[in-house]
C-alpha cells in the first residue's frame, strides 16, 4: 500500500468524526449563559432573593441537559439566600445525585477526545463545589431548626475528602479545607457532639495552615479547639494546642447568653474566562509527543502524523487557556453592632482563591494536552480541506475549510462553566448576646474602613446555643 493511499485512508477515517463533531458541537453546546448570569447577579445584588430564585427556576431550559448540575447548584444557593430552606436542600440533594452519577461515568464521549473539548460534555463540577453543597445544605438545616439533619450533612464531608484522595490515587490538589472543617465543628458542638467537634476543630487548624487559600487561622477556632479539648478531659491535647498557639484561651458562655454567629457571603466568585496565545505548529508538535496521550488520543495523533506536519510547520495557531477574572467588589470586611457591643468580622473562607488555585493546578496538568489537541486538529483540518480540494475543486476546498474553521473555533473554546453564584469570600463574626430577639446592624466596609452600605438583621438568641445567621454583600459596578 502506497503512502498516498495510507494518507487518503486516514483522511477519510478522520473526516467522519470531524463532521460528526461539528454537528455535535453546534447542537450539543450549552446556550450562551453570559447574559443570563449578568441578569441573575443583578437580581441577587438587588436583595430580592425570592425574585432571583423564581428567575432561576423559570430559566431551567437555558441551562440545557448538559448543564443540569449548574441549574441545581444555582437554584439551591439562591433559594438559600431567599430563606426557602426546604427548596434549597432539595435542589442540593439533586446536585449531589448528579455528582454521584458523574463519578460513575467516563469524562469522554463517543467522539474522539482530541477532536472535541469539554463544552459538549455534561458539566461534572469541581471537588470544592461538591464540598460546599454540604456546607450550604447543613446551614439550611441548622437555620430551620433541624440540627440532627445538619450533623448528617457535615458527616459527609470527611468521606468526601477521603473519596477525592482515593479517586485521584492520592494526587488530588484540593485535599482539605480549613473553613469546611471549622464549620463542621460548629455544627457538631451545637448539637452536643463534642468529640466530633474537637476532631473537626483539630483538622481545621491543620487545614488552615496548609490550605490553598492562604487564610490565617481564626482566633475563635483556636479557642474552640482548646476549649473542647479541656471539656473532653484531654489536658495533653489542650497543652499541644497552647504550645502551637500561645494565645489560646478557654471560652465560657455567660449565663442566659447564647452565641451569635453571622456569616457574610461577600461578592461573587470570579468569572471563568479565557486567554489566548499563538504558537507555531512546528513548536507545538513537541508538546504532542510529550502529552502522555491515552490510546484513543494516540490513534488520532498517529493519523495526523501520517498526513504530514512539515507543510504547516510555520503556521501559527491560536490556543485558548482558561483563567479567572475578578469582579471589582469594594466591600472587603464588615462589622456587626448590637445594642451593647460591636464586633468586626474576619475572613474565614476565600472561594475565589480556591477556584484559581485549583484551575492553576489543572492547567499545569493539561497544558501539553491542550496544545496537542490544537495541533492535531489543525493538521487534520488543513489536510482534509486540501484533499477535498484536489478531488472536487477550489470551491469545495474553501467550503470545507470554512466548515472546519468553524468546528475548530467551537471546539477550541474554553469551558467556562462553574458554580457562578457562589460568594467570593465568606466572612464571620462571633459574639455573645442575652437570650431574646435582637436587631443587629451590619456595616459593610471598604479597604479603608469606610462604610459602603448597612443592613439590619433580626436574630432570636437561644441561651446556651450557637445561633446562626447570614447576610449577603457586594458593591460591584456592573457593565451595561
Amino acid at each position: 500500500m502506497s503512502n498516498l493511499t495510507i494518507i487518503n485512508k486516514n483522511i477519510r477515517t478522520l473526516i467522519v468524526p470531524v463532521m460528526c463533531a461539528i454537528a455535535g458541537t453546534i447542537s450539543g453546546c450549552a446556550s450562551n449563559l453570559t447574559g443570563y448570569y449578568s441578569k441573575l447577579r443583578t437580581k441577587i445584588d438587588s436583595g430580592d432573593y425570592e425574585s432571583a430564585a423564581k428567575f432561576v427556576d423559570k430559566s431551567q431550559g437555558k441551562y440545557g441537559s448538559k448543564n443540569i448540575l449548574m441549574y441545581y447548584l444555582d437554584s439551591g444557593i439562591v433559594n438559600h439566600f431567599a430563606k426557602e430552606y426546604e427548596i434549597s436542600s432539595k435542589r442540593f440533594e439533586l446536585a449531589k445525585g448528579k455528582f454521584r452519577e458523574y463519578q460513575q461515568k467516563s469524562v469522554t464521549t463517543g467522539v474522539s477526545s482530541m477532536l472535541v473539548n469539554d463544552n459538549i460534555m455534561s458539566y461534572y463540577g469541581k471537588d470544592f463545589e461538591r464540598v460546599h453543597i454540604s456546607v450550604f445544605e447543613a446551614l439550611d438545616y441548622a437555620l430551620s431548626g433541624r440540627g440532627d439533619d445538619a450533623v448528617v450533612e457535615v458527616r459527609q464531608l470527611d468521606s468526601l475528602f477521603k473519596n477525592f484522595a482515593v479517586d485521584s490515587n492520592y494526587k488530588n490538589f484540593y485535599k482539605d479545607d480549613g473553613f469546611v472543617r471549622y464549620f463542621a465543628g460548629l455544627i457538631y458542638e451545637n448539637t452536643g457532639y463534642l468529640n466530633d467537634a474537637y476532631i473537626s476543630y483539630s483538622k481545621a487548624l491543620k487545614a488552615y495552615k496548609n490550605g490553598v487559600a492562604g487564610i490565617a487561622v481564626p482566633e475563635d477556632l483556636i479557642d474552640d479547639a482548646y476549649t473542647s479539648a479541656l471539656l473532653l478531659g484531654m489536658p495533653d491535647k489542650a497543652s499541644e494546642i497552647k504550645k502551637d498557639f500561645p494565645q489560646a484561651k478557654k471560652r465560657t458562655i455567660p449565663e442566659n447568653y447564647g452565641e451569635c454567629i453571622v456569616f457574610n457571603y461577600n461578592g461573587f466568585i470570579p468569572q471563568k474566562t479565557e486567554t489566548a496565545l499563538e504558537f507555531a505548529l512546528g513548536d507545538m508538535w513537541i508538546y504532542v509527543n510529550a502529552a502522555n496521550l491515552d490510546s484513543k488520543d494516540m490513534a488520532d495523533f498517529d493519523k495526523a502524523k501520517s498526513i504530514g506536519v512539515s507543510a504547516f510547520a510555520k503556521d501559527y495557531i491560536r490556543v485558548a487557556f482558561p483563567r479567572y477574572k475578578d469582579f471589582d467588589n469594594k466591600i472587603v470586611s464588615f462589622r456587626v453592632k448590637s445594642e451593647t457591643r460591636e464586633e468586626k468580622g474576619f475572613l474565614a473562607q476565600d472561594l475565589g482563591k480556591i477556584a484559581k488555585a485549583c484551575l492553576k493546578d489543572e492547567t499545569a496538568k493539561v497544558y501539553a494536552k491542550t496544545l496537542a489537541r490544537a495541533a492535531i486538529k489543525y493538521v487534520i483540518g488543513k489536510s482534509v480541506s486540501k484533499e477535498l480540494g484536489k478531488q472536487n475543486g477550489v470551491v469545495v476546498e474553501q467550503l470545507s475549510q470554512g466548515l472546519l474553521n468553524m468546528f475548530s473555533a467551537a471546539t477550541s473554546s474554553v469551558d467556562r462553566r462553574a458554580w457562578n453564584t457562589l460568594p467570593d469570600t465568606i466572612l464571620m463574626s462571633r459574639f455573645y448576646l442575652p437570650e431574646g430577639v435582637h436587631t443587629l446592624k451590619v456595616d459593610f466596609l471598604d479597604a479603608k474602613g469606610k462604610v459602603i452600605e448597612s443592613k439590619d438583621i433580626e436574630l432570636d438568641i437561644k441561651a446556651g446555643k450557637k445561633n446562626f445567621a447570614f447576610i449577603r454583600s457586594s458593591s460591584i459596578h456592573w457593565e451595561k
